[in-house]
């Protein structure tokens, strides 16, 4: 082995040396602002928390985890996006063009997935008010009923027939909560009941509720 090949193996070699420092000091930074990010978000939500006091502890957990989750979900997606360019553009890759399709496609799916962003948008707002959850006897768009499941995505109602209806989140307008679920727990049940025909006698709780 001649003196050049030795010398191009000991170039190669630092070259590897140097884009694998590159790459893990990427990491580290990357990792390090999404850790950062993270805990702005728990500090933002924290004061959220206490808008569900009463509710039961599983609704509770489930409204934590679900109101933290989300938002850290899509900053780790842009935060990841972002280092993996810059990774690429370590091993000489043209992040260019890379980064116009990769928008391309984000901007296509984006429009297509709008529904769904909307729907997930109002249900967070929902959620962190903590307006509705499971139990809860509300009035949407003048029908009267009690939420069976409140997601993301929109709610299952339950009306006085029996019948259940799926509101999506971007479509719900206009909310009357009637009686929420601790609420309705300390009354008696005939007052609450969905299934029962409206009347005086369903009238009579909901303003006690009030009081």
């Amino acid at each position: 082995m001649d003196i050049r090949t030795i010398l191009a193996n000991n170039l190669r070699l630092a070259d590897l040396l140097d884009e694998g420092l590159r790459v893990i000091f990427i990491a580290i930074i990357f990792e390090a602002l999404a850790w950062w990010l993270g805990r702005r978000i728990d500090a933002w939500v924290e004061p959220l928390l206490p808008n569900a006091a009463g509710r039961e502890v599983a609704w509770r957990s489930r409204r934590s985890l679900t109101l933290r989750r989300t938002p850290k979900m899509a900053m780790r997606i842009a935060t990841y996006t972002c280092a993996m360019l810059l990774v690429l553009n370590v091993f000489n890759v043209p992040i260019l063009p890379l980064s116009l399709a990769l928008g391309a496609v984000a901007l296509l799916f984006g429009a297509a997935l709008m529904p769904l962003m909307r729907d997930t948008a109002q249900g967070y707002a929902l959620l962190s008010d903590d307006l509705v959850a499971p139990g809860d006897i509300i009035e949407v768009e003048g029908r009267r009923g009690l939420v069976e499941k409140c997601t993301l995505r929109g709610l299952w109602l339950r009306d006085e027939a029996g019948r259940t209806h799926f509101y999506s989140n971007r479509g719900v307008q206009n909310i009357s909560l009637l009686a929420r679920k601790q609420e309705a727990a300390s009354t008696p049940a005939p007052a609450f009941d969905p299934l029962a025909a409206p009347g005086k006698a369903a009238v009579k709780p909901v303003a006690e509720a009030k009081r």
